[in-house]
């Protein structure tokens, strides 16, 4: 939610359309029915598997919801994008060119962090930071404030500075949550 609220403070405006994705892992097992533990889902019943999948659904859509409504008390239009897929980074960097992202915020934790500066971790935010396509910029949020992209990614022109020659507001943002 932080980096949606940061998006919406920072780089939107009403004329803006921003597009909320959201990638989940594949479905692959399911809570057991007799309560211990998880199940292939080919191991259960088609009404077992479609009521966890229900249930899924929803709590996914209750998740939405609050960030769309946050987008509409801003007056941002907000298009949603659920995308099932384990190779999350992939799924997002190949949605940039299908629909024109010139501009991409991704929320991260502490934990995320430490290892895109360090260099040692394949975190979905380096995975993306690497292969996004030089159209696309990429900013990375964590606890609200936008991380520094020279020491997430050594460029050498500020975000601040690009602001300024862009014209930022003209363009399609995307977040991913």
């Amino acid at each position: 939610m932080e980096a949606l609220s940061w998006t919406l403070n920072n780089l939107v405006t009403p004329s803006t359309t921003l597009y909320l994705i959201h990638v989940f892992p594949e479905i692959k097992h399911i809570p057991n029915p007799l309560g211990v533990g998880m199940v292939p889902k080919d191991q259960v019943s088609t009404e077992q598997v479609e009521s966890y999948m229900a249930q899924e659904r929803g709590k996914r859509r209750e998740l939405l919801h609050k960030f769309t409504q946050l987008c509409s008390a801003s007056k941002v239009k907000v298009d949603t994008i659920l995308i099932e897929s384990d190779l999350i980074a992939k799924a997002i960097i190949d949605l940039i060119p299908i629909l024109q992202i010139r501009k991409l915020v991704i929320g991260t934790n502490k934990s995320q962090l430490r290892k895109l500066r360090s260099k040692k971790g394949n975190s979905m935010a380096d995975q993306i930071l690497q292969n996004a396509p030089e159209s696309c910029k990429v900013r990375i949020i964590c606890e609200g404030e936008e991380v520094n992209q020279q020491t997430a990614n050594d460029t050498s022109m500020s975000h601040k500075e690009e602001d300024q020659k862009n014209d930022w507001f003209s363009s399609l943002s995307c977040i991913c949550f």
